[in-house]
């Protein structure tokens, strides 16, 4: 085993080993001081023992680190929708749309952007006739609104007759029609009770408090595995329903769960 080396040992070592110049120039006399010249090469000798012993100490102590600029950082691994910059995941900052005219704002994820549905995919059924329930008829159609976290080139050809695509979020506002919350969830959308539609297992209704709103919200599962939720809060002479779908058979963008939805909707606040 080699003696522990310690900055004392390693200093006597290189001292004992540095070469001395003739003994008449650097030791004083009685006749003279120092000289300027001889001070300073003692000074430079000295600092450069120190350096040297510096970094004898750390090789022998295996403590040296070799720092890592955070440019060659290996890229961190990250699952989407999140991203890896400088070793660390990141994820976009949500975006807060505001939409004043219609008395409401919404959180999406900052990967997520609003999208135009093409035309002849409205959310009404044309020439419906009156059924005693709400009218579904373009004038009575306020404002609409279809939030995705797909990028342009993939959700195009997505769409539906009458619906967004799946794990897409469509917010509409209606004229109410003097039609509560109950009667507009049991004439407009997946639980209308005047139509059949085929595969359906059962609609569930129930109400959920949003925000300090009471909502009713229904969600209609299919034998092949996909559920449409929709919400439907009363505000004033308008009705404001949130509705999305979800489809084993289709995949949602990266990160996208039925939670992501979920937390859109319940990020809703009504002004």
């Amino acid at each position: 085993m080699f003696p522990e080396l310690s900055i004392e040992r390693a200093f006597r070592r290189e001292l004992d080993s540095l070469p001395l110049p003739d003994e008449q120039l650097w030791v004083p006399t009685g006749r003279a001081g120092p000289s300027v010249i001889s001070a300073a090469l003692v000074a430079g000798v000295a600092v450069l023992l120190v350096v040297a012993a510096a970094g004898v100490v750390r090789e022998a102590s295996g403590t040296a680190m070799a720092s890592v600029p955070p440019s060659v950082q290996p890229p961190a691994t990250c699952e989407p929708p999140a991203y890896g910059a400088n070793g660390r995941c990141l994820r976009a900052v949500p975006i807060v749309i505001r939409n004043p005219a219609f008395g409401y704002n919404l959180a999406i994820p900052g990967e997520w952007r609003e999208t135009q549905m093409p035309a002849g995919t409205e959310p009404f059924v044309r020439d419906r006739p009156d059924i005693g329930g709400p009218s579904l008829t373009a004038p009575f159609l306020l404002d609409r609104r279809v939030f995705t976290g797909r990028p342009a080139w993939e959700w195009v050809g997505l769409t539906t007759v009458n619906m967004a695509p799946a794990w897409d979020l469509d917010v509409q506002v209606w004229d109410r029609q003097g039609r509560s919350a109950q009667e507009w969830s049991l004439t407009f959308g997946p639980c209308d009770h005047t139509r059949v539609t085929f595969g359906s297992v059962g609609c569930v209704e129930r109400t959920e408090t949003i925000r300090g709103v009471t909502a009713v919200a229904t969600t209609v599962s299919t034998i092949s595995g996909s559920e449409m939720t929709s919400y439907y809060l009363e505000r004033g002479e308008q009705m404001l329903i949130l509705r999305y779908w979800t489809d084993p058979n289709v995949a949602p963008p990266p990160g996208v769960t039925k939670i992501t939805l979920e937390g859109i909707v319940h990020s809703i606040g009504l002004v």
